[in-house]
């Protein structure tokens, strides 16, 4: 312990080593400070913080100086929701303890650091003074809206729950009440003010002596147990209708001084909250809105940018384990090289020729397409044909249907076709035959289409066609020429068959 006068040490006896001067009563005072703090800190432990404040206040009573009460003092009232109480008290504890170790510094610099939480304080107590204000005038609607938005900022102020269930119980609302108090004993379990208003709603029951704290417990008086209230008085020679008139013209003077004062400047401010909630919605909105553009555009742009750069993969080093478009092109020249336009074509069909880089790949590519193209057709209708004349339908098939990928020829079309009627297949190679009728041009295609592809029925359909389309002796005529014709074409596509 220092010596209250002059800063040096005090010995075991009391007295100061260096000026003499007795420090036994400070030493009672910092002692009971002590005992005062020991019982503040325990109600925190059992979360009665309205009683730990009364406890530490009077720590603080005995020894200002105390770091400790102060501090957590300070930390009481931040978790009641009271902020700038709780910064002024770390504030004094920091200049009375102006030492590294004090705790106090660093929730002042948690503090300093941001402020945002000096705004919420002066919001909070701003409309907490208005909803007290609008309260005591009567006004509860108006109360009601400005503690909720202080309870919006700060959750936890038990002071402003009180007030909200106590708006609650004058409009008859118990059960808001109740939520409003269960909030507030969530944060100080003993408030004392929640439990005396949860009884009062008919909601709980009074604590009984033996669990109330004694340091709260009032002490019995003899005095106050003989006092006794008087009796009512009126006086039989007052003249109460004079304070009948005086309480209607006062009544009226109210009346008028509120249409004249009080709603208007109510209406205004109601007017003013909506103004500003609806600005700055608006605001919200459009920020949102911007955001959510700004989002899509880069969403966009992304994948953009990810097709461009798989495209680009897949030409260097392809994709799936294929191979990248530049191995198929010297694939592809290689086999061109060899005279195997077959393997040339194929290897260039898996080739986008968009996606080549170099104006020198694409000219390579476009060269060996227009002669490998053709060739690889060439071949492909020969072994085609020759499998197709062995009554291999199947095998000519494939080989004929590559050929037309390569390049499109009716003659190619007619034999593939043919292998689809050989196979059973004729909903397949019906298209395929009138599409040479309607299209190809060439006569001699056209007539082996329509007689060696086309089965009787479908012949039989097109004559009746063509009879009710001409009539009579027009139509007999041509009936007997097409006979005529179907007889040598029938020859030709049983030569053709066989």
């Amino acid at each position: 312990m220092k010596c209250i006068r002059c800063g040096r040490n005090v010995g075991a006896d009391g007295f100061c080593t260096g000026c003499g001067f007795n420090n036994k009563h400070i030493a009672k005072a910092h002692n009971t400070a002590n005992y005062h703090y020991n019982i503040g800190l325990e109600k925190v432990q059992m979360r009665d913080l309205s009683g730990a404040i009364i406890q530490l206040k009077k720590a603080l009573t005995y020894n200002k100086a105390h770091k400790d009460a102060r501090n957590l003092l300070g930390l009481v009232y931040n978790e009641m929701g009271e902020k700038g109480k709780a910064y002024i008290q770390w504030q004094i504890s920091s200049r009375l303890n102006n030492v590294e170790e004090n705790a106090a510094n660093l929730y002042i610099k948690e503090m300093d650091e941001h402020p945002a939480i000096f705004e919420e304080i002066n919001e909070t107590a701003k409309k907490f003074n208005l909803a007290l204000s609008y309260a005591k005038q009567g006004s509860d609607d108006l109360a009601m809206i400005q503690i909720k938005k202080v309870l919006s900022l700060t959750p936890n102020f038990v002071r402003g729950h009180l007030l909200f269930a106590l708006l609650h119980m004058r409009a008859g609302d118990k059960e808001e009440a109740k939520n409003d108090l269960n909030n507030a004993l969530a944060v100080d379990n003993y408030n004392t003010t929640a439990r005396r208003y949860l009884i009062e709603i008919g909601e709980g029951k009074a604590p009984s002596l033996d669990k109330i704290p004694t340091e709260i417990r009032s002490k019995d008086n003899d005095n106050l147990r003989n006092v006794r209230p008087v009796d009512h008085y009126e006086d039989p020679n007052k003249e109460t209708w004079k304070q009948f008139v005086y309480m209607l013209i006062g009544l009226a003077i109210g009346v008028i001084v509120m249409f004249v004062l009080v709603i208007p400047s109510v209406r205004a401010g109601v007017s003013v909250d909506y103004n500003n909630l609806k600005k700055e919605y608006k605001e919200t909105v459009n920020k949102k809105d911007g955001e959510i553009a700004q989002l899509q555009d880069d969403k966009a742009s992304l994948e953009k940018k990810n097709k461009s750069l798989n495209k680009s993969l897949k030409v260097y080093e392809g994709s799936d384990g294929e191979d990248s478009m530049y191995d198929s092109l010297l694939k592809a020249l290689q086999a061109y090289e060899q005279s195997d336009y077959e393997k040339c074509a194929g290897e260039l069909s898996k080739i986008d020729a968009d996606s080549l880089p170099s104006k020198t790949s694409k000219q390579i590519y476009k060269t060996m397409k227009d002669n490998a193209s053709p060739r690889a057709a060439a071949q492909l209708y020969e072994s085609g044909q020759a499998l197709y004349d062995t009554y291999k339908y199947e095998e000519a098939k494939k080989d004929l249907e590559a050929s037309y990928k390569y390049e499109k020829s009716y003659e190619t079309l007619y034999l593939i076709a043919m292998c689809y009627k050989r196979l059973g297949d004729t909903d397949t190679a019906y298209p395929y035959l009138y599409d040479i009728i309607n299209n190809s041009g060439d006569e001699d295609l056209i007539r082996k289409a329509a007689n060696y592809g086309l089965d009787l029925q479908k012949k039989d359909a097109i004559e009746e066609a063509a009879k009710h389309k001409n009539g009579g002796s027009d139509t007999e005529s041509s009936q007997d020429s097409d006979d005529s014709g179907d007889s040598d074409d029938g020859g030709d596509a049983d030569d053709s068959e066989e």
